[in-house]
């Protein structure tokens, strides 16, 4: 396996405040609603997977495009760049596979040659150096960009073993979709979550993650961000895309590619999702 390479950026030392995303799914709204509500802060970041799910791919990318947020490459991104033969996603239940190949096949039939060669170039990860801190941007995991890790199988230990192979104060991501957070002794985790689906909690809402800088202190935390769905529910109807798609922006749980959630991860959300529906 090749050793991935992270691009080197730095972030201003006076600067307080990082925004971060992660999977817009072409969800058009809920991206439209995430960079009008952070456009004050300058250093913002998405961590991945433009594509996938929604309708219109090329106007999500374009929108990433024109806003002049960071990006780096996810699974979704380098198999529509590169023209792969499915997502790369990692799911293994073969429902789960037949949405994920559904909804590949309509991204990349419908993403313009323009954007494919785009996100061929988008960088695999970031290394953020932020005056002494140092905060590594990955999609998946620092060594697999589609590695599931989910909050109920990932011990403190782990996170701290990541944290120090890499020598960072900290490592954001997004590809399992279910934000969450931990504070371990050498820094912290943060899944962002994904704007473009919601985190299977009963309410369709979507979140994104920040860190701030307080002294040599890094916080990082996660933003719950409401938004219409309605607009991308009408664009998903209208491109034939299935019903079960539709209805998970609409109800606020994984309707689809659920199979791969543990099964504590899944009954805890699942609790949340039944109280409030």
């Amino acid at each position: 396996m090749n050793k991935i390479v992270p691009l080197d950026l730095e972030i201003s030392p006076e600067s307080s405040e990082i925004i971060l995303c992660g999977g817009p799914y072409n969800n058009f709204a809920a991206v439209e609603k995430f960079l009008a509500e952070t456009a004050k802060i300058p250093h913002r970041f998405c961590l991945g997977d433009m594509g996938g799910f929604g309708p219109y791919p090329d106007r999500t990318i374009d929108q990433f495009r024109k806003s002049k947020v960071e990006c780096i490459q996810g699974n979704y991104d380098h198999a529509v760049g590169f023209g792969e033969g499915d997502c790369g996603c990692g799911y293994l239940d073969p429902l789960d596979r037949r949405y994920a190949q559904l909804s590949y096949d309509y991204t990349f039939k419908n993403t313009s040659e323009a954007n494919r060669a785009w996100l061929r170039e988008l960088p695999p990860q970031i290394r953020l150096k932020w005056g002494e801190k140092t905060i590594l941007l990955c999609h998946g995991s620092p060594g697999q960009v589609n590695e599931f890790v989910w909050d109920s199988e990932t011990s403190d230990d782990k996170i701290d073993d990541w944290l120090k192979e890499n020598r960072v104060d900290g490592i954001c991501v997004t590809h399992s979709g279910l934000p969450w957070v931990r504070e371990v002794s050498s820094g912290f985790w943060l899944n962002v979550g994904v704007l473009g689906r919601p985190a299977h909690e009963g309410l369709p809402r979507v979140t994104y993650g920040k860190v701030t800088k307080v002294g040599s202190k890094l916080h990082p935390a996660l933003v719950p961000m409401n938004y219409d769905p309605a607009p991308v529910v009408e664009g998903m109807r209208s491109e034939g895309l299935p019903e079960e798609f539709c209805q998970s922006l609409l109800r606020g749980i994984w309707t689809t590619c659920y199979k791969i959630l543990p099964p504590e991860e899944f009954k805890i959300r699942e609790r949340v999702a039944v109280k409030t529906l």
